[in-house]
């Protein structure tokens, strides 16, 4: 397998090898395994975290970061089917979003994860909404990547870390600035999706957007905040996606009951953790 073992793309930051669910998570663009290292203590404890470490950052830095779309999609969903016992459920963020998407609709060895869940993420029929810059020269590109402002300062300040980082932030940009490869075929599991109110890549009505692709049902949850809302609101994101793991283990299978999904969508934190649209 290109990239190294199937191990090598998984990080678990609390093993919990009798779980009765494990939560596959999916970083942003430029974001690695070390996002998700405190989310275990938020979570129930039937629910092991699996953090993916995708090529060129973390222990992967020597390995050149993926920017086509399908050898990720068929390299990470064989590792992924090696690697992680099902049953577990998919979840990204932005990019991270998109991977899972595309993991759940393209056939590969994987079994389906039971449900998908989204944060900061359009519906892949609306266009990029925020100008592309992953083909910019260097200096527009730092100007780009301050303008997304999903890139600390002190690395757009440090020249020599910026251009060591600069191939793996070029690579991921990419993928989701030519996101979807090809078509937009439905979803074959429910869907949760979760969204920041300010967030200007992918706003409300973007998000609301993936109705359109899950027929099998949507829950949806709106947050304060902008794109990177998961962290700027981390406790209340953290309570709300422990609801919906907690309801999918007490559900069994949490892609079956579709009653609950019908009802309106949250607007504010101070909606109920559950709360479907």
């Amino acid at each position: 397998m290109a990239g190294g073992s199937a191990a090598r793309w998984f990080h678990r930051p609390l093993p919990r090898p009798g779980a009765r669910l494990r939560l596959v998570c999916l970083p942003c663009a430029g974001g690695g395994a070390a996002a998700f290292r405190t989310w275990p203590a938020a979570l129930p404890d039937d629910v092991e975290v699996v953090a993916v470490r995708l090529p060129g950052r973390e222990n992967r830095t020597g390995q050149p970061p993926y920017d086509r779309w399908p050898p990720l999609v068929a390299e990470l969903g064989a590792a992924l089917a090696e690697a992680v016992e099902p049953p577990y459920v998919l979840f990204g963020h932005s990019l991270g979003g998109m991977i899972g998407y595309e993991l759940t609709v393209t056939p590969g060895p994987a079994a389906p994860p039971e449900r998908l869940i989204l944060a900061g993420c359009r519906a892949p029929h609306v266009p990029l909404l925020v100008p592309a810059v992953h083909a910019l020269p260097d200096a527009a590109f730092a100007e780009g990547l301050r303008r997304l402002a999903g890139t600390p300062e002190e690395v757009l300040r440090n020249p020599a870390l910026l251009a060591l980082l600069t191939p793996m932030l070029r690579a991921d940009l990419r993928l989701a600035e030519t996101w979807p490869p090809a078509g937009a075929p439905p979803l074959p599991v429910a869907l949760t999706t979760f969204g920041g109110a300010a967030d200007p890549m992918a706003p409300p009505a973007a998000v609301d957007g993936w109705r359109r692709h899950a027929p099998l049902g949507v829950r949806a949850h709106r947050l304060p905040g902008g794109h990177f809302f998961p962290r700027e609101h981390a406790a209340e994101f953290l309570r709300l996606l422990a609801g919906e793991l907690r309801a999918h283990t007490r559900d069994g299978r949490g892609t079956a009951p579709c009653a609950p999904c019908t009802s309106p969508t949250p607007t504010s934190s101070s909606a109920p953790g559950s709360a479907p649209s």
